[in-house]
C-alpha cells in the first residue's frame, strides 16, 4: 500500500500543496523526506522528476520507491511536521507537453508505418523515441510529422482513468501493460489509448507544435528526436536566426540559400582542383631545389628543415616526391595551430623511421608511428620542432659513424 498520495495524477495543473511529513531519511548521504501527499513527480516511464521547494529548501531529486515518494533535499527540513510544496511549473509544463507529444507521435507512427515505440527518453534539449523499425526516410518523417500535428491542432481532450488489470485488456491499449492490480490508461479521443503514469496536457492543442528534428540508426531500430512546444518554437528561432546569417553573409534571400550554397560548392570544388593543379607546380620547382640542397651523412644524403609556408599535407606530398630519389633520408616538419612531423626515405635506405621519429620526439612529448619508409607524428610545441629534427640527425649521424 502506497504511503504518498500522488497529487500529480489527480491533477497535474496543481502547482502548489500543503502535506504532513511522515518521515525524514537519507539517500546517498542526502537529507530526504516522505510525505503523505505530493504533486512531485518522481523519475519514472521517460519522464524526469520535478523539482521545486519544499518549505524553502530546493528539492533535487525524486524517487519512487513504489511504497512511497522520496523528496531528495539540499537541506535538511528539520522543525516542521507541515511542509508547503511548490513544483517548478515551467519545468513540469515542459514535460506535460513533450510526454503528452510522445504519445501523439508514437501511436502516429503505428498508425502509418506499423512500428512500435520501444522505449521513450525525455531529455534536458530533446526528446527520443526508439523504434522497431530497420529504416525511415524523409517522406515517411514528413507524413508522421503532418499526422501528429493535425492531431494536436484538432485541440483533442485527454482523459486519464484508472481500470483493473482485467477492464484493461479489453481497452485495445497500444502497448501491453505489466501484471498490476490497477492501470491508469491516458486516452487522446479517438486516437490513442496507452498506459501511462506519466502527467499530461488537458487537450492535445497545449503540446504545441511537433517537430521531428532528426532520427538515425539505434542498435535494432531507429531512433528519433522530437521536440513540443516552446522547444519547438525555440528550435525554430535558432534555425531561422541561423539561415537569416548565412542568407545575409552570402547576400541572398532565404529561399535562394539553397542554390546559393551549390554554387559555393561548385566554386569551392573549382579553387580546389585549381590549387591542386598550383600543389603539382610548386613541388614541380621545389623537390629538385630540396634535393640539390641535400647534406650528405654517411653516404646518404639528408633534408632536414620546418617548412614555414606549408601545411601537413603538402609536407607529406614533399616527402613522397623527394623520396624517390635513390640514397634519401627526409626530416621536415611544419608548425602552425596543429604541428605535425614526417619522417622518410627512400626505399634502398635500410632504416626504421617509425623509431627514429619517436626515438627523436619522445623527449619533447611527441608521438607518432607508420611504415618503415614513412612516419608522421605530432604532439610537439612549434618551437620545438627544430629540437627534434636536430636530435633526429644526430641520431643519423652517430649510426654514420659507428664502426
Amino acid at each position: 500500500m502506497a504511503i504518498t498520495e500522488r497529487l500529480y495524477w489527480h491533477d497535474p495543473y496543481c502547482r502548489e500543496f500543503e502535506a504532513h511529513l511522515i518521515r525524514r531519511t537519507e539517500v546517498d548521504a542526502r537529507p530526504a523526506v516522505v510525505l503523505d501527499r505530493t504533486c512531485f513527480y518522481p523519475s519514472s516511464g521517460g519522464q524526469p522528476h520535478d523539482t521545486g521547494m519544499l518549505s524553502g529548501i530546493p528539492v533535487m531529486d525524486v524517487i519512487d520507491t513504489k511504497e512511497d515518494i522520496l523528496h531528495v533535499l539540499a537541506a535538511p527540513l528539520d522543525g516542521v511536521e507541515t511542509v508547503r510544496g511548490a513544483i517548478d511549473w515551467a519545468r513540469r509544463f515542459d514535460h506535460m507537453q513533450q510526454h503528452t507529444g510522445q504519445h501523439i507521435l508514437s501511436r502516429a507512427v503505428e498508425q502509418l508505418l506499423g512500428a512500435d515505440t520501444v522505449s521513450f527518453h525525455l531529455g534536458e534539449a530533446s526528446s527520443t523515441i526508439d523504434i522497431n523499425r530497420e529504416s525511415l526516410d524523409a517522406a515517411e518523417a514528413a507524413m508522421v510529422e503532418e499526422l501528429a500535428n493535425r492531431i494536436v491542432l484538432e485541440n483533442r481532450s485527454i482523459s486519464v482513468c484508472e481500470v483493473s488489470a482485467q477492464e484493461a485488456e479489453s481497452l485495445d491499449l497500444r502497448k501491453a501493460v505489466e501484471a498490476v492490480d490497477r492501470v491508469r490508461v491516458v486516452t487522446v479521443d479517438d486516437f490513442d489509448r496507452c498506459a501511462c503514469g506519466g502527467t499530461h496536457v488537458r487537450a492535445t492543442g497545449e503540446v504545441g507544435c511537433l517537430h521531428i528534428r532528426g532520427w538515425g540508426r539505434q542498435r535494432d531500430g531507429i531512433r528519433i528526436e522530437f521536440l513540443c512546444g516552446w522547444r519547438a518554437v525555440k528550435d525554430y528561432r535558432a534555425r531561422d536566426a541561423a539561415l537569416q546569417q548565412a542568407a545575409n553573409a552570402l547576400s541572398v534571400g532565404v529561399d535562394e540559400l539553397g542554390e546559393a550554397i551549390e554554387r559555393l560548392r561548385t566554386a569551392e570544388a573549382e579553387a580546389r582542383h585549381e590549387a591542386e593543379g598550383l600543389r603539382r607546380r610548386v613541388l614541380d620547382l621545389d623537390v629538385p631545389r630540396l634535393a640539390a640542397e641535400a647534406e650528405e651523412i654517411a653516404g646518404l644524403r639528408l633534408i632536414c628543415q620546418v617548412l614555414h609556408d606549408d601545411d601537413g599535407e603538402g609536407m607529406r606530398a614533399i616527402a613522397q616526391r623527394l623520396i624517390q630519389y635513390p640514397g634519401m633520408i627526409v626530416l621536415l616538419a611544419v608548425g602552425g595551430p596543429s604541428p605535425q612531423i614526417c619522417f622518410a626515405r627512400s626505399r634502398d635506405v635500410d632504416l626504421d623511421m617509425g623509431q627514429l621519429l619517436r626515438d627523436a620526439a619522445g623527449p619533447f612529448g611527441g608521438r607518432g608511428g607508420g611504415r618503415p619508409h614513412m612516419a608522421q607524428g605530432g604532439g610537439v610545441d612549434e618551437e620545438r620542432l627544430t629540437d627534434v629534427l636536430d636530435a633526429a640527425r644526430d641520431m643519423l649521424t652517430a649510426v654514420g659513424s659507428a664502426p
